[in-house]
């Protein structure tokens, strides 16, 4: 049964307010095992790690974070055994970021009963959305009752309860108790909306509002958050992006005594020459265009997909294919958020691709040894990037 992530079955949605619904998702077994799916091929599928981390005792092992992408699972063994072998522990909690950048059916789930209808009521957010798990057992989240920047929805997938508690901070403001102690649930439980999380149950935490978890059973959540950056971050990173296009040559630069004297030299070795012309709105509006080509083109997820290794088996597009700016003979385009420098001279070719891989029915099987055709090799290029999987 289809069922709308963002909204649930509810009728109006208020960013300020918390809500906890039952039964959101009909299908909590088949997310959950997607994703044990994806840690048990990480292998098969591509050469990257997983983004992962591990917390034992309220502490990041980054070692353990290693060990989920390349220790899987034993064919007999559950998620949960795996995690209490692979880190020696019977408390424990691990993270996974960018899990929709790994199988293009949680993708496509998520985008069409997220992603779409965040984007139609609240726009794109500047820093993407991101896809994440946890799982684990644990008495408390290992960082503490804590607030984050932006908005958390989760998603229970079971097989156990989770157990949640939320301050709403318009009756209470705990922070003074949570910077002296961020695991003291005794002074502030009485002013929290305490919550159980059953298989299927949603819950949304509005930004800036304090909240912690518990897994007293083992289970694994499902986590969605639109990540929007402010202002001075974003100029920051269109300035790195100018940058970073240039052929200039970034070493170190002393400043001289005698710099008063030479001012314009200095700046010179520091800003590259085919930019010193450049205003700061024309930087904005290039790194505007970059970030919305590379936004876009992977359906407004934060992570883009790993590189592939090519096997026997048949490659589809998830995403939209955006051509971007022209400059002198090269055009960008992006294609699930990775950008590419092609040849304008290949303007008609790229648009005749798009429409090939875009079309409803497309699908691209590699079977045996591969031709040396045109096409064949972009579709292996494409592939070997992670574009189609």
């Amino acid at each position: 049964m289809h069922v709308n992530m963002l909204y649930g079955h509810l009728t109006d949605f208020d960013l300020s307010n918390f809500y906890h619904q039952h039964n959101v998702l009909s299908d909590p077994k088949e997310i959950l095992y997607d994703i044990e799916k994806i840690v048990r091929r990480r292998a098969e599928i591509s050469d990257s790690l997983l983004n992962a981390r591990v917390f034992i005792n309220n502490g990041t092992r980054d070692d353990f974070g290693y060990s989920v992408s390349n220790h899987p699972p034993y064919d007999e063994e559950n998620l949960n055994e795996w995690l209490q072998r692979i880190t020696g522990a019977t408390s424990f909690c691990a993270v996974i970021n960018g899990i929709n950048g790994w199988s293009d059916t949680l993708s496509e789930r998520i985008n069409r009963d997220f992603n779409r209808q965040w984007v139609s009521r609240y726009g794109i957010p500047s820093q993407g959305i991101d896809v994440y798990t946890f799982m684990g057992k644990y008495r408390l989240t290992p960082f503490g009752i804590h607030k984050d920047q932006e908005h958390t929805f989760l998603y229970h997938l079971g097989p156990g309860i989770k157990k949640a508690w939320v301050w709403d901070p318009r009756h209470m403001d705990i922070a003074p108790l949570v910077q002296s102690d961020s695991f003291n649930l005794r002074q502030t439980l009485s002013w929290a909306h305490a919550i159980i999380l059953r298989p299927g149950d949603a819950l949304f935490i509005p930004q800036n509002w304090y909240h912690v978890l518990e897994n007293p059973e083992f289970s694994v959540t499902l986590g969605v958050a639109p990540y929007e950056k402010k202002r001075k971050e974003l100029l920051t990173s269109f300035l790195t992006d100018v940058l970073s296009d240039s052929p200039y040559d970034d070493s170190a630069v002393n400043i001289n005594p005698c710099v008063l004297d030479n001012m314009n030299e200095y700046i010179s070795s520091i800003v590259p020459e085919d930019l010193a012309k450049t205003n700061l709105y024309h930087v904005a509006q290039m790194g505007l265009s970059n970030l919305l080509g590379r936004l876009r083109s992977n359906h407004c997820f934060k992570y883009s997909s790993p590189p592939r290794k090519i096997i026997r088996k048949n490659y589809s597009y998830f995403g939209d294919f955006i051509i971007g700016e022209e400059k002198g003979d090269a055009m960008k385009i992006y294609l699930r958020g990775k950008e590419f420098i092609v040849s304008k001279k290949l303007k008609s070719c790229m648009q005749e691709l798009n429409e090939t891989i875009s079309s409803y029915n497309f699908s691209y099987r590699v079977d045996g040894e591969i031709s040396e055709d045109c096409f064949d090799q972009i579709i292996m290029k494409m592939i070997t990037a992670g574009v189609l999987i």
